[in-house]
């Protein structure tokens, strides 16, 4: 049997993935390629393996004798073989689990854990991130660790951002349960989330959960030719976006150099995920350099908008650039196809897009949004603040770099910072210490007359410490969100993150490859009295101290240009 033959079997991530990989690596032509993660993304890989080692572990540990853990190094055939004899003798929980292909779906896949309910078996995934978020109405299903069948609905509660990328893989072992015979019924479309939100149990203390979502609930807008805008579900969104990529794929294969190949049933289209793909470079070469959706970076169009330019003649940048975002002639021919979008939204984001292109033609990085004199803020007392948090979100450093107004060589690098493990108290304790530094400052100046200001990047060095009444009350009154100071006054290439607008003005950080997810990994090694300890510490503070300075770099840099 030759590989045309075979049947397409895609896992849980091919439908939350871009097409285009999914045609790359079913495409003989296509090079196999190995994708070499950075130093930061490697460091999340690495996390996230840990995190799901540690809840494999606690789940054994609360449920000795009942749950099953499928032995990771056991081959596919007989990984399968482990985890149907599981289900079939009605094991409660079943870690690491193999699933039957599902030949005629085109699915095969590996759920963290499978959940024994009536009827059948429930599918759950392992995340490290949060999967809630507080809000006022809404509330989310839940089930302690020790009880992952029986839930309950916490107030206040409603899914994290990552809900919909979640469900997605979810539902791809929903399917393959129910292809197999395994899955429950039509009743409870149910699938959860392991993720590093933690809840209380009525009663109970704060601990890891599941969160249980409703796959078959109609909450996603998406795109309708008939209606122009349709909720679907998550279910219904992946038996979509599955069912395209098995076509994708089935196609792909037959796309051998022969003057008889199929075309492609998808070409490469700039995305944000490209930045983490192994075939990045090689679809860049296909689209070649002047093509808008991989120079736009920044107010980036979705895979309809860009299909729907390419469509009407646009994909180069210089093309973009060139139209005339106010044509209504031209707009009234692009919105019905990208009516997921509510008019005012697609002409503001064609609008943004469209500029830049142009800043890309023009050479330019940064402009002012207007004519209106730009005023750089200022005070007597400049604190330039920012927090790292370890991934049970403690926050275990407080930076803060002081200067005499707007004089670099004044400045002065006060970070308190703890690289032992935290609890409730030791965490309160080092905030009140940090609290206490900014008060003092805080009331030096007012006894001089003179003003101060805590400069902060993006909201949550303000959101993360509200927990803390002592911080509050040391923050009141002369905290700015220099990101939001940044984004109503300038337009920025590529994006707004500190990293790339302190570098527009010449700011190097202290280490390499800095990050907020690799900084996680480097405390989890500095609290170890490992070899790398010492040299954690180290890079942990030099790469703080980078970013409480590069606050300054832009305000002054920012001065010197305008």
């Amino acid at each position: 049997m030759n590989d045309v033959q075979k049947p397409v079997l895609l896992g849980g991530y091919a439908a939350k993935k871009c097409p285009v990989r999914t045609h790359n690596d079913f495409a003989p032509l296509v090079p196999r390629l190995v994708w070499e993660p950075s130093e930061e993304m490697q460091a999340d890989l690495d996390a996230g393996r840990r995190f799901e080692e540690e809840v494999f572990a606690e789940l054994l540990r609360l449920h000795p004798g009942s749950a099953v853990l499928v032995d990771p190094a056991l081959r596919k055939d007989d990984a399968i073989g482990q985890t149907v004899a599981a289900m079939q003798s009605g094991a409660p929980l079943i870690l690491g689990g193999w699933l039957p292909d599902d030949e005629a779906g085109g699915r095969t896949g590996k759920p963290d854990v499978l959940v024994k309910v009536d009827g059948g078996y429930l599918p759950a995934d392992v995340k490290h991130h949060k999967t809630v978020d507080a809000a006022k109405k809404t509330s989310m299903r839940v089930s302690s660790l020790t009880r992952p069948a029986v839930w309950w609905d916490a107030p206040g509660l409603t899914a994290s951002t990552h809900h919909f990328q979640d469900g997605l893989q979810l539902a791809h072992y929903m399917r393959m349960l129910q292809a197999c015979g395994f899955r429950p019924g039509d009743d409870q479309p149910l699938g959860a989330v392991i993720g590093t939100s933690q809840l209380a149990e009525p009663g109970g203390e704060p601990a890891l959960v599941f969160v249980w979502y409703d796959l078959s609930r109609k909450t996603r807008p998406t795109f309708s030719r008939s209606r122009g805008k349709v909720k679907r579900s998550v279910l219904e969104s992946y038996d979509h976006e599955h069912g395209f990529r098995v076509k994708v794929a089935a196609t792909a294969l037959r796309i051998t150099g022969s003057t008889a190949d199929p075309d492609p049933l998808v070409v490469p289209i700039g995305q944000k995920e490209c930045g983490e793909c192994p075939y990045e470079l090689f679809c860049a070469e296909q689209m070649g350099p002047d093509d808008a959706s991989a120079t736009v970076t920044r107010d980036r169009l979705d895979l309809r908008e860009w299909q729907t330019l390419r469509r009407m003649g646009i994909s180069t940048t210089g093309a973009l650039a060139a139209l005339d975002f106010d044509d209504s002639a031209f707009f009234d021919e692009y919105y019905p196809e990208v009516t997921h979008r509510s008019p005012k939204e697609a002409r503001k984001r064609l609008r943004a897009a469209v500029r830049q292109a142009r800043m890309a033609c023009e050479g330019v990085d940064v402009e002012p949004i207007d004519d209106t004199p730009i005023e750089v803020p200022a005070a007597d007392i400049e604190i330039d603040f920012d927090i790292e948090w370890d991934t049970a979100g403690r926050i275990y450093q407080w930076g803060m770099r002081v200067r005499e107004g707007q004089d670099d060589r004044t400045a002065r690098y006060e970070p308190v910072v703890s690289f032992e493990t935290l609890d409730d108290a030791a965490e309160l304790a080092l905030a009140e210490r940090a609290a206490a530094v900014i008060a003092d400052l805080r009331a030096q100046a007012e006894r001089m007359g003179r003003t101060v200001a805590v400069y902060h990047w993006h909201h949550v060095e303000v959101s993360m410490t509200r927990k803390f009444a002592c911080m509050t009350a040391a923050l009141d009154g002369v905290t700015l969100d220099l990101l939001t100071w940044f984004n109503s006054a300038f337009r920025v290439r590529r994006e707004a993150s500190i990293k790339h607008v302190a570098q527009l003005f010449g700011f190097v950080w202290a280490v390499d490859d800095p990050g907020g997810r690799l900084s996680m990994n480097k405390i989890e090694t500095a609290r170890g009295d490992g070899p790398d300890a010492l040299e954690a510490r180290q890079w942990c503070l030099r790469y703080n101290e980078s970013d409480v300075a590069a606050q300054a770099a832009i305000r002054d840099g920012i001065r010197e240009m305008f």
